[in-house]
């Protein structure tokens, strides 16, 4: 596939089983790789979307932890999926929705073929708990590429950036891991990030 340049954003539809995902096909009919976007309700998964995006708003940011309750389905540059996941963590919502979510983000990362890459977002200033640690875990044992992405470095000074990124490895005892720090706010990381993204689909589909 070409390298993507997260050009020409758009968003596809809202689905909460597989019966719903969209079919996202080339003019070939090859379906496209997707990449799925995962992390706590707060860790600022919708901000990172729109600078990847190059939007402001493509993407809706809430105050409260949770607004994403669905898996969220966008194109970008008319070859890649991108998949926002629901955030898991301490969000306000409804116990019953939040019971769902479960389930939900499980059937897509266990049955959607199309996966390659899981972005996988944690703020630089928590330590990892054990749904993070366990999310690490699903991806390590069926051979995902991941991707970790550090997030909201503009909060934290260099020493403090240094040593909690050390503590959030050894605590996801994930030390070979891809890693990045990014801050939407200083505009930290997109470059590097899109490289890192074409990279690993490039690995994973010459895997195939």
């Amino acid at each position: 596939m070409n390298k993507s340049s997260f050009n020409n954003p758009q968003f596809i539809k809202t689905a909460l089983e597989p019966a719903h995902y969209p079919r996202l096909l080339s003019p070939r009919g090859t379906s496209y790789p997707e990449i799925a976007v995962a992390g706590r309700s707060n860790v600022g998964k919708s901000s990172l979307l729109n600078h990847l995006f190059n939007r402001k708003s493509l993407v809706k940011t809430s105050s409260v932890p949770g607004k994403t309750q669905a898996l969220n389905f966008f194109t970008v540059d008319d070859t890649l999926g991108i998949v926002d996941l629901p955030g898991y963590g301490y969000a306000k919502v409804p116990f019953h929705v939040k019971r769902q979510w479960g389930p939900m983000v499980q059937a897509y990362l266990n049955n959607r073929e199309q996966l390659k890459v899981v972005l996988f977002l944690i703020d630089i200033r928590r330590i990892p708990n054990d749904e993070d640690k366990l999310f690490v875990e699903w991806v390590a044992n069926r051979s995902k590429a991941m991707i970790l992405v550090l997030t909201k470095v503009d909060k934290v000074k260099t020493q403090e950036k240094k040593r909690m990124t050390t503590r959030i490895l050894d605590e996801l005892q994930c030390a070979n891991i891809h890693y990045i720090h990014y801050s939407t706010k200083k505009n930290i990381g997109r470059k590097e990030l899109i490289g890192m993204i074409n990279d690993a689909l490039v690995d994973e589909l010459m895997e195939e």
